[in-house]
């Protein structure tokens, strides 16, 4: 049992991991017996696997055809970038209002890293630090909950911009650099009404972006 437990898990780290760093993209036919052979281990593993990732909405099984990555829907990704939007405003209404302080320790490390990753054209470590950058805002509320909440959406935002940048290499990214960066300023300022401003600019124009997308 613990064997099993153990290739169940390793296959599921797998297939999870070719999803999100966009290996795997949306719309591809995973194959049972492909993985099976590439993982060296039987099909129930494999089968266990992608019924987890199918409950975590990454995966769906077609009769007699295979395994589908599931499709990303804009709707989808707008509602997920909606909900962080809001959590946000209430994380500014409560650094407003000194009830909470700000970690600003880590909001530069986290800042310092996608940086860094920007210059090293890493784009997947930009990504990663870019997001716990806004987790790191979003965790003043210290609600776990939220922190859930909070967790999945970055999971989901983080896996629709990986598929984005490899469908789009050419196109100019990193843009949560200059972002994050004003936050940071406007956070050791002690300006939180420029924060919500630059918080309610940055919904608008990434909302219209997406459904532009959505468009073509």
């Amino acid at each position: 049992m613990m064997a099993n437990s153990t290739l169940i898990d390793t296959a599921y780290d797998y297939v999870n991991t070719q999803i999100r760093t966009g290996e795997f993209m949306p719309g591809s036919l995973l194959s049972e017996n492909e993985l099976s052979e590439t993982l060296n281990m039987s099909r129930t593993p494999i089968r266990a696997a992608i019924s987890r990732l199918e409950h975590e909405g990454l995966l769906v099984t077609l009769k007699n055809r295979g395994v589908l990555v599931k499709e990303i829907s804009m709707k989808e990704v707008i509602d997920t970038m909606e909900v962080l939007y809001l959590f946000q405003l209430q994380a500014i209404a409560l650094l407003k209002d000194g009830v909470v302080e700000p970690d600003l320790k880590n909001l530069q490390e986290h800042l310092n890293r996608s940086i860094l990753a920007e210059q090293n054209n890493d784009y997947t470590q930009y990504l990663v630090s870019s997001m716990k950058f806004s987790e790191c805002l979003l965790n003043v509320m210290n609600n776990g909950v939220i922190a859930k909440i909070v967790d999945a959406s970055v999971k989901q935002m983080i896996l629709f911009a990986t598929i984005n940048f490899k469908l789009t290499p050419h196109e100019p990214h990193y843009s949560a650099n200059r972002l994050n960066q004003s936050i940071y300023d406007t956070i050791l300022a002690g300006d939180y009404d420029r924060f919500r401003e630059i918080a309610n600019q940055s919904y608008a124009h990434n909302r219209q972006r997406m459904l532009r997308m959505s468009r073509l």
